[in-house]
């Protein structure tokens, strides 16, 4: 179990304090059963909006920050009423149900429904942990959910920090857990190629709950998508550049190529999933294309990696 990997591997509260200052961690005892131990690695300076910024105003603040998912507080009282993740933007963009409020709602106008509020599209479902949960309930949480990270809340509801998947496996960067990228890798890969349409690429991400797709041709990998990228080309305006009729269809047709990175991190399938979380640091990437003679052999994401702790 993952609880017990921990357990064995991280030495105290405040030696993991020190290691996510330093980004490095000396694992080596108990830790997780520790009363609130969640908060020595959660980021307590958290980014909230209000439910009524406009959805274009939270891709910006994505963008800004670097963050996949923005807690959602009222203003007043500051408690968490929902939150909103690249995932939802993408779908409203044009990969699920919730392009329906343009086509419906704003009849294919664009920029109308890009300034209505993030309310229309947030999910109130939270997935939430308390101040005073260990780091093991925590973990628990996010294996028994597809969430890819948790707002930690106080009594009062009120966002106190943050913690994700990342944070979970930075722990392990650099560390030898004598597991490797091949045995934990998804091999079965959906992929997408540089001159798919964007629309195609959303559908695809946001039907398979995926937040990125390696993008290959004639079985080479060539770059890849995320969910992040695309929320930059909404956050940094270049959205603007492709409409003239203010209809969504002219930004759906825009080639993957367009957006994709060409800076892939890339590793063995020998490889210790150590190494993998070292490379998933350094790289601020939370997947990593297993390759071999630049062909692709799977990917390894930071889920895969925590199930393989799991096992």
């Amino acid at each position: 179990m993952v609880k017990d990997f921990i357990k064995e591997r991280i030495k105290d509260v405040h030696s993991i304090t020190k290691a996510r200052e330093r980004k490095a961690l000396d694992f080596k005892s108990k830790l997780a059963s520790y009363e609130g131990s969640i908060m020595s690695i959660a980021t307590k300076e958290v980014v909230t909006i209000p439910p009524t910024m406009t959805i274009k105003g939270a891709a910006e603040t994505m963008t800004k920050y670097r963050f996949r998912r923005l807690p959602v507080c009222d203003p007043g009282t500051n408690r968490l009423v929902g939150i909103v993740g690249s995932s939802d933007i993408i779908d409203f963009l044009g990969g699920g149900e919730k392009y329906l409020l343009i086509e419906k709602k704003f009849g294919g106008n664009f920029f109308a429904a890009i300034n209505d509020s993030v309310r229309e599209i947030m999910v109130t479902d939270v997935l939430t942990a308390r101040t005073d949960e260990t780091i093991e309930e925590a973990l628990d949480k996010l294996l028994k959910t597809r969430a890819g990270g948790i707002v930690i809340v106080d009594d009062e509801q009120r966002a106190k920090g943050i913690i994700t998947e990342r944070d979970f496996v930075f722990l392990l960067s650099e560390k030898v857990t004598g597991k490797k990228v091949g045995e934990h890798m998804t091999t079965n890969v959906v992929t997408a190629t540089p001159g798919m349409p964007l629309g195609d690429a959303c559908k695809i991400m946001v039907r398979n709950s995926f937040r990125r797709l390696p993008v290959v041709s004639q079985g080479f990998l060539r770059g890849l998508i995320t969910t992040r990228m695309i929320i930059e080309f909404i956050g940094r305006n270049h959205i603007f550049d492709k409409i003239v009729q203010n209809k969504v269809k002219e930004i759906l047709d825009t080639r993957v190529s367009e957006i994709m990175s060409r800076d892939v991190p890339t590793i063995s399938k020998e490889a210790d999933i150590g190494e993998a979380a070292k490379i998933m640091e350094s790289s601020g990437r939370g997947t990593i294309c297993v390759v071999e003679d630049s062909r692709l052999l799977g990917i390894l994401t930071e889920r895969d990696i925590l199930k393989a702790l799991a096992e």
